[in-house]
């Protein structure tokens, strides 16, 4: 009986101390399967986790595809920001009405650049000499590193360039003397250098760092420029290679003299940089808008947007039963059909001329296929750069014109659009703008100095204006082209911050970090009901095999009685 009794409580204590693992029906004293069980109730909990985590798969899958939209969305708009007739001050980070180009009808001899803004023409030019640098040499000695027997010192400058000294001791040679000098060019604005002009011969040269620019030589003591050959016993120049002239330039009949071969205060706007003397020969210079930057980004915005618009197609796809398509993530969203529209909206923007001609994307050479997507005719656009630029600039951009040329426009706000009135100026007795108001109305502008700003709430606001003129009445009109609508449209949607899409990225990233928060705290109690459950089916199991026990020693104990 003592025997009976401790295995009893031994195989009690092993039981509850085996948990999970000894609840199965291969280990279970009573045969019943606790780990399917177990299993059951907790998969049973976990369905509402798998439910919050399809969600957050859903929401991935949305915000990648928002974020695609978004960046095909920029690229159009980088596309189209030269080509909104803005300055930088108006809200684009480059006008390419604005940028210039210069064509040169032989530029072996001259070519141009052009600043952004200079006024356009043609300009005939002759080259009729270059500018050179001063050139100076020694004369010739029998080796480049034996001593030159010359002791003193000379002081040696170019015209730009401050007076250097230059010591020499008898033991220095020509390679001594040519590294001496260039040690000091920055300063002196002269450049040393050593020609060998046959196998036992050397000439030391010393010319100008610039054009223009003459080499003057003093010899402070010991006769070492004489000595050299660079001056004669007078003390003037002995060997003069190149003399230094001025380049002579002539534009439009008027003869122009400088010291360099760039020159970029002879025409307002352009630099000049001339390589070849043409001296009987009149070369044509055009000025003109850069033709070629307007179509490369034309052609760039037909290529940006018809990536869009693949995107977008994609979106809407569908499978030969109806059903959408899987990669159709964005399938009848209403953000999407929201930004297609508003695209959609601007891309038919026209303008009508006074003549009451009409303006618009075929202007351009730009279609719709079949498929919506948009195709370039070159030919037409070619035609329209040469033979229309000021009705592209106006179809396309932001335009102001007003009755007073002494009206300007400084800045005007990134998103404002068509705009039109009339300002009424009064100007002080000390001829400064006292006050203006539209319509009566003089809250609308602050006047600062000569400028004219709208005010914060009104329709006017973000617009600078600059008025060096007298009272009166001066009317303004702002009209938005294509691509300024376009990128205003685009903006609102697809800016990185503040706009609908990053709006709506922020609001699923959001919703996920929650659902996510959601979905650990099911899982993390659904582990703890695991762990209750195996601690209570292990002590149903023990009780069972202790019951177990008990009955064997019961039919054991009625057995020896049977028997005594």
């Amino acid at each position: 009986m003592t025997t009976v009794s401790s295995t009893t409580s031994t195989t009690s204590t092993t039981s509850a101390s085996t948990g999970y693992s000894a609840l199965s029906s291969t280990s279970s004293g009573t045969g019943i399967d606790y780990s399917l069980l177990i299993e059951a109730k907790v998969q049973a909990r976990l369905v509402r986790a798998d439910r919050v985590d399809s969600k957050i798969t859903a929401n991935e899958a949305k915000i990648s595809a928002y974020t695609e939209m978004q960046t095909l969305l920029q690229t159009v708009n980088t596309s189209l920001d030269g080509l909104r007739n803005r300055s930088v001050s108006t809200g684009a980070s480059t006008n390419l009405f604005a940028q210039r180009a210069a064509y040169v009808s032989n530029d072996d001899v001259f070519t141009a650049t052009v600043a952004d803004g200079t006024e356009t023409g043609t300009y005939s030019v002759v080259v009729q000499q270059l500018a050179t640098k001063h050139k100076i040499g020694s004369d010739t000695v029998g080796s480049k590193t034996d001593a030159l027997g010359q002791s003193g010192s000379f002081t040696l400058q170019a015209a730009d360039g401050t007076a250097v000294s230059i010591a020499m001791d008898a033991d220095d040679s020509l390679t001594d003397l040519r590294d001496a000098i260039n040690a000091q060019k920055s300063a002196s604005g002269v450049t040393a250098s050593i020609v060998q002009v046959s196998d036992s011969s050397y000439q030391l040269i010393l010319t100008g760092n610039n054009t223009g620019q003459t080499i003057a030589m003093t010899d402070d003591g010991g006769g070492v420029l004489s000595g050299l050959g660079l001056t004669d016993s007078s003390g003037s120049v002995k060997n003069e290679l190149v003399a230094v002239r001025n380049a002579i330039v002539e534009v439009d009949g008027v003869t122009i003299s400088r010291n360099s071969n760039t020159i970029a205060d002879a025409i307002e706007g352009v630099t000049l940089n001339l390589y070849t003397a043409r001296p009987d020969t009149a070369l044509t210079m055009e000025v003109s808008t850069d033709l070629a930057s307007i179509k490369t980004a034309i052609s760039g915005f037909v290529d940006a947007y018809n990536a869009f618009r693949d995107f977008v197609v994609q979106q809407q796809a569908v499978n030969s039963d109806g059903t959408k398509s899987d990669s159709a993530t964005l399938f009848a969203d209403s953000l999407l059909r929201q930004i297609t529209q508003s695209v959609n909206s601007a891309l038919n923007t026209t303008i009508t001329n006074s003549d009451g001609s009409v303006l618009s994307l075929s202007t351009l050479g730009i279609s719709f296929d079949s498929t919506n997507n948009l195709v370039l005719d070159e030919d037409t656009l070619n035609s329209a750069l040469t033979d229309n630029i000021d009705g592209l600039q106006k179809l396309l951009g932001l335009n102001m014109t007003s009755s007073s040329s002494q009206m300007s426009l400084l800045r005007y706000d990134t998103k404002a659009t068509a705009l039109s009135f009339t300002l009424d100026i009064d100007m002080g007795t000390d001829g400064s703008i006292s006050s203006t108001s539209v319509n009566g109305d003089s809250s609308l502008f602050t006047v600062k100095g000569t400028r004219l700003v709208g005010n914060e709430g009104t329709a006017y606001a973000g617009i600078v204006l600059v008025y060096t003129g007298g009272s009166g009445s001066v009317s303004v009109d702002f009209s938005q082209g294509l691509a300024d609508r376009l990128y205003g449209a685009i903006d609102d949607v697809a800016a990185t911050y503040d706009s609908d899409l990053s709006t709506a990225i922020d609001d699923l990233e959001t919703n996920d970090n929650q659902l996510q928060t959601r979905s650990d705290e099911i899982r993390t109690k659904a582990e703890t009901y695991r762990t209750t459950l195996t601690a209570y089916y292990a002590r149903l199991e023990a009780a069972a095999e202790q019951a177990a026990l008990l009955l064997k020693q019961l039919t054991y104990k009625s057995s020896s009685d049977d028997d005594s």
